[in-house]
């Protein structure tokens, strides 16, 4: 790769670290990133983490958020702000373009950049870097294993093998979902080396694979999965419910869910969405030039032998790993990081060689002008999904996104608490069914004296009480007006809540906010 292509994969990647860390708190907190923010105290307290089986996938997110906790010096859980969280999600972003440098040579500088570029520009992908969710580490851990493992089967250096020993250890200790790439891996070496081997495949992976390489990958692996699951050693029974957690995940992926959507549900959202009033969003530009790339692939022209075996390799991977996703009932749309990445990367292969089939001038100017045309939509469609619709539930990367409503009633509560005579131990009454009140725990994490109920108390007592609207408690006039209803107020797409305040309280705020007649301003 020459200067210049290195330097644009250099301008790339600042571009891809400033659209994924650029203004990372202007959304609010979504439930699941709430839920792991809470869960990120008890890593960053002095108990040992505890792994749950049943929820909340594995502690690499936590474990790897305290770094950029640390370095921003966040003196208490109560500081920690959301542009900090979500700091490793999008780092893990813009390591997913880095990781692309070690496989220019297989790939072509001209793919390398193009794959790099889209990487960088998807909506898709930078939006869930934006998210404190485990996705990003998911995507960035995958790679990092499909890279160890062509670097070793081109080099049988040891170091390469415990890199991908590494690297699964830490897939298994991100997020359960792991077996579900490993085992698209595992398909496609088994396909590409018969495909590419003929009859004597089996000989040929054996001379691939060093036995004690292997093991040492191997030992690595159960290094750093056992590392994560115990809490570094503090929490033994961490790694036995790694296993366990697939009993409940079984059933939610069978069907046992409310996440639960039809086979086209991610193809939809990256392909042709819109809603009323919406516009029409694809990334169906990375999916024409990624088949462009499967078609030499499985004609096995316009490749080299290197390149060929590489982007077969991706493509069955892909292509797996996609029908194991449609098929799987179970459905949230962040699930697609992991497919649409492979679907990237080959894309970037089919524009580089596009581009080197058209030899006429004029089809390479008019190849160059559509494909500017398309990067730039790829970039409004990024920008739109990222800055400007960050919330909006015409946004095809949305999905039971809380809306910014909520942030006010978020604000009216923590300012009442500084007029209540208690300040943070003011009491506080949250009643939503079926948990629904998230991410409140997260905006209220300051005050001491939350309860939080799924369903309405029978003698609500606290000054400040939160109430689901569908219940139309009416608790202000059921109480001699001991309460007053201050406002409603949207939590999520057609979920709202009304704020029930004392009297007396209401009283008090209005009068801390409201200046003196003397200084009133005419």
């Amino acid at each position: 790769m020459n200067r210049g292509w290195a330097w644009a994969f250099g301008l790339i990647a600042l571009g891809a670290l400033g659209i994924r860390c650029v203004q990372l708190d202007l959304r609010p907190m979504h439930n699941d990133e709430a839920v792991n923010a809470i869960r990120q105290a008890a890593a960053w307290s002095s108990e040992p983490y505890r792994y749950d089986p049943g929820e909340h996938h594995g502690p690499t997110l936590y474990y790897f958020s305290l770094i950029p906790i640390r370095l921003r010096g966040v003196p208490s859980f109560a500081a920690l702000d959301e542009a900090t969280l979500r700091l490793t999600p999008a780092l893990a972003g813009v390591a997913m373009v880095l990781l692309l440098w070690p496989l220019r040579h297989a790939l072509g500088a001209g793919a390398t950049v193009a794959a790099a570029g889209f990487t960088a520009l998807s909506p898709a992908l930078v939006f869930y870097s934006r998210n404190f969710i485990h996705e990003m580490l998911l995507g960035l851990f995958t790679l990092l294993l499909g890279v160890a493992v062509w670097r070793y089967t081109s080099e049988r250096r040891a170091s390469w093998a415990v890199l991908a020993g590494v690297a699964l250890g830490l897939m298994h200790a991100t997020k359960e979902t792991f077996v579900l790439p490993l085992g698209a891996l595992a398909i496609a070496v088994a396909v590409v080396s018969r495909w590419e081997g003929g009859p004597g495949f089996l000989a040929q992976w054996r001379r691939t694979w060093n036995g004690r390489h292997v093991l040492w990958a191997a030992f690595a692996a159960l290094v750093v999965s056992v590392t994560f699951y115990t809490s570094f050693f503090t929490h033994w029974r961490g790694p036995l419910d790694s296993i366990l957690s697939y009993l409940p995940w079984l059933q939610r992926a069978a069907g046992d869910s409310p996440h639960i959507h039809p086979w086209y549900f991610y193809l939809e959202r990256l392909l042709w969405f819109q809603r009323p009033r919406g516009p029409l969003w694809t990334e169906g530009l990375i999916l024409v030039l990624a088949c462009v790339a499967m078609g030499l692939a499985l004609r096995g022209q316009g490749l080299g032998p290197t390149n060929r075996v590489l982007v077969r390799g991706v493509m069955i991977y892909t292509l797996t790993l996609t029908v194991f996703y449609t098929l799987i009932p179970y459905k949230t749309p962040w699930c697609l990081v992991g497919f649409w990445h492979g679907f990237v990367l080959l894309a970037g292969v089919g524009a580089a060689r596009l581009a080197c089939w058209l030899m006429p001038l004029t089809a390479r100017a008019l190849y160059a002008g559509l494909l500017t045309a398309g990067v730039v939509h790829l970039g409004w469609q990024c920008w739109q999904a990222n800055f400007v619709r960050h919330s909006d539930w015409r946004n095809p990367y949305v999905y039971a996104q809380t809306v910014p409503d909520v942030l006010r009633m978020a604000r009216r509560v923590l300012d009442l608490a500084r007029v209540h005579a208690d300040g943070p131990r003011m009491p506080v009454q949250v009643a939503v069914p079926n948990h629904g009140y998230w991410p409140l725990p997260w905006y209220w994490r300051s005050l001491e004296r939350v309860g939080w109920y799924d369903r309405f108390p029978e003698a609500p007592w606290a000054p400040v009480v939160v109430a689901a609207a569908e219940w139309n408690v009416k608790l202000d006039e059921r109480s001699g007006r001991r309460w007053v209803m201050t406002g409603l107020y949207e939590l999520r797409p057609r979920v709202f809540l009304e704020l029930y305040v004392e009297l007396e309280l209401w009283k008090r705020w209005l009068a801390q906010r409201t200046p003196p007649p003397d200084t009133a301003q005419p």
